[in-house]
């Protein structure tokens, strides 16, 4: 059989085994579509359906294995077929990225920028969430690619997973701050202490309490907020701590602010992530590497 009668077989087992409407599908006459299928198992010696009085009623179990086989050619035939036809045309489609918008603006503003401006026949949809709705995002497929936080707490069997940029949480005060002296702090300077911190939505929310249960400490949590700018200029002229990664700080200029390290780091990790495939698109492939070679410059 070739691709074509592998298309006819199919077609006969998915009209329920009905030749004359498999025939209509497939626009091929009803004798001749018994015939192929005849001719093939006198061929190979094989019986691949079950008969009653002359009528296809089944698949007989090499007939099951050859049906389960033939569907798996067939989309691998298509898919060759498909990335064949994307070499020889412009580089053009549309993908979908999801991205924290802290990371979008930070991390990421200049190498969509490009991408964008250097891909016009590329249709680029960014969705800004944060990484913790993200990671449900990119399970149920609603985004191709995910640009997602440590822990990202997803199968590594079927989610190819890739470090991007690897930095670490600060806290941020006033400068007239208590802890505003000490050369780095300690998560237990943190116990009891007003605290301004991210909303649930954001993978550093968990992150932080996760530390905050590890250490033993119990910060009181004054403000949650879905600003990175606004918690941190909760912090002037206030007893309130922000926790924020540190590369944030190149970013944000306040000489009432003051940026302290811990001396028990908490890592910040950016991890883009995607389904494992057998092939992916050529426009899947193209962005995907864009941003690692990108972020391999930048390191």
């Amino acid at each position: 059989m070739d691709i074509k009668h592998l298309r006819y077989f199919i077609a006969v087992i998915e009209s329920n085994y009905n030749l004359l409407e498999a025939s209509k599908k497939i626009f091929v006459s009803q004798p001749a579509l018994s015939q192929m299928i005849n001719s093939f198992e006198k061929k190979e010696n094989v019986i691949l359906f079950e008969r009653s009085h002359g009528r296809l009623k089944g698949l007989t179990p090499p007939g099951q294995l050859f049906y389960d086989h033939a569907k798996q050619v067939l989309e691998q035939h298509d898919n060759m077929m498909e990335q064949l036809q994307e070499a020889s045309t412009q580089l053009k489609g549309k993908i979908k990225i999801g991205i924290p918008p802290f990371v979008l603006s930070i991390v990421f503003s200049e190498i969509i920028i490009q991408l964008i401006l250097n891909n016009p026949d590329i249709q680029i949809e960014i969705v800004e969430l944060g990484a913790f709705e993200l990671r449900k995002s990119l399970i149920l497929k609603e985004v191709d690619i995910a640009i997602l936080l440590t822990p990202t707490a997803m199968d590594t069997e079927t989610i190819e997973e890739r470090l991007l940029v690897e930095n670490e949480f600060c806290a941020f005060m006033d400068r007239n701050h208590a802890l505003a002296s000490k050369p780095v702090i300690s998560w237990s300077d943190l116990h009891h202490a007003p605290i301004a911190i991210c909303n649930k939505t954001f993978m550093a929310y968990h992150q932080l309490h996760h530390a905050f249960e590890h250490h033993n400490i119990s910060p009181n949590i004054i403000i949650t907020s879905g600003n990175w700018d606004f918690m941190l200029m909760t912090v002037v002229k206030t007893e309130l701590i922000s926790f924020i990664p540190a590369v944030f700080s190149d970013h944000f200029t306040n000489k009432n602010v003051v940026k302290k390290y811990f001396d028990q780091p908490l890592p910040w990790q950016v991890i883009m992530c995607r389904h494992k495939k057998q092939l992916y698109s050529r426009v899947e492939n193209y962005i995907f590497n864009a941003i690692l070679d990108y972020f391999k410059q930048e390191a």
